[in-house]
């Protein structure tokens, strides 16, 4: 007998959709086209709702539904695109073992909801939550998995990236090609955990990895907002008031990229011929750049993936939670060179 798994892959649409339009659920918006496919593919293969189905009935009736949570609001995903491929590597492994996901939404009290009346089977939450939304979530589920952060190492689930390892490739790299006067840009103090404001993990491996070798300098660690307005404004006012101009830069993240290249132009200094860049997460922003820049490479796939395994591990009865801490990667594009001093 069919499983929604066997639709998807006739059609194309997502186990998601496809669950949620054979569910008859009115909230979700398809076009007319791909609701009639669904429901003729259902029906040439035979597929049966579990709700007709006996208790005894096969696998279908273990497609679990998985929620995805997000920090961010949708219209500040657009800023930082970061989290929106990190949603859709999400997605693509639970489809690839043929589970259907469901996005959360915050009500007016900040409170995370699930859509539709099936009850669901996990949490995977990218980001940074506070106490509130945490508790929401465990209200909906006691399967969470944390992608991103740790709330609490003794209770939840999580994979995240290697910061230390990626600062530790970026320096080392940089420090390889010659160069002593390094600058960082980024936010200082960034949403830990419980959205408590914390030290951002980068700028403390970096700020270490300068101090070990007596090159660390307080007024070349920039604090801005992480998107490119900020990091534009900042970068702008610090290359006119420093009297002796760094020789590379990292950007904490590559949301701001637009802002601190345009920064640099205003100025006069080219990439990599006046100043080394490298970037941090390596999203299209980075490789698609004018020039394109070296980057550490947040290995996305790789993270949901160890979020998977931890999910299947939480929901079989794991003793222990597990954090899963995946390596980052160093792209080389060019944008990194010895100094001309």
């Amino acid at each position: 007998m069919a499983i929604l798994k066997d639709i998807a892959a006739v059609t194309g649409v997502s186990i998601s959709t496809i669950s949620r339009v054979l569910n008859r659920d009115d909230s979700i918006s398809v076009t007319p086209q791909t609701r009639q496919k669904i429901l003729d593919a259902a029906r040439e293969l035979g597929y049966t709702p579990v709700r007709n189905r006996a208790r005894s009935g096969p696998e279908e009736s273990t497609v679990l539904r998985i929620g995805i949570a997000q920090m961010f609001e949708s219209h500040q995903v657009l800023q930082d695109p970061y989290y929106l491929y990190m949603k859709n590597a999400l997605e693509q492994v639970c489809f690839d073992q043929g589970m259907e996901t469901t996005p959360l939404f915050r009500d007016e009290g900040s409170n995370f909801l699930s859509s539709g009346d099936r009850p669901l089977d996990g949490i995977f939450a990218i980001g940074s939550f506070t106490r509130q939304e945490i508790q929401s979530f465990q209200r909906l589920t006691r399967h969470i998995v944390f992608v991103d952060s740790t709330p609490d190492d003794e209770v939840f689930f999580s994979a995240v990236p290697n910061f230390h390892l990626g600062l530790r490739q970026a320096l080392t790299h940089l420090l390889d090609h010659g160069h002593r006067r390094i600058a960082f840009l980024g936010s200082h103090y960034t949403l830990q955990e419980t959205r408590d404001l914390k030290l951002d993990p980068r700028l403390y491996y970096f700020r270490n990895g300068l101090q070990d070798r007596g090159l660390y300098r307080p007024e070349y660690a920039l604090d801005c907002e992480m998107n490119s307005p900020s990091a534009y404004q900042v970068l702008h006012q610090a290359l006119t008031q420093w009297e002796q101009l760094p020789t590379a830069l990292f950007l904490s993240s590559d949301a701001m990229v637009q802002g601190a290249l345009r920064a640099l132009d205003e100025v006069g200094l080219s990439i990599p011929e006046d100043i080394s860049v490298i970037a941090f997460n390596d999203t299209p922003l980075s490789q698609n750049a004018t020039p394109p820049l070296t980057s550490i490479r947040v290995l996305q796939h790789e993270l949901a993936a160890a979020a998977l395994t931890s999910m299947q591990a939480c929901r079989s009865g794991a003793r222990y939670p597990i954090k899963t801490v995946v390596p980052c990667v160093y792209v080389d594009r060019g944008s990194v060179c010895p100094p001309k001093d």
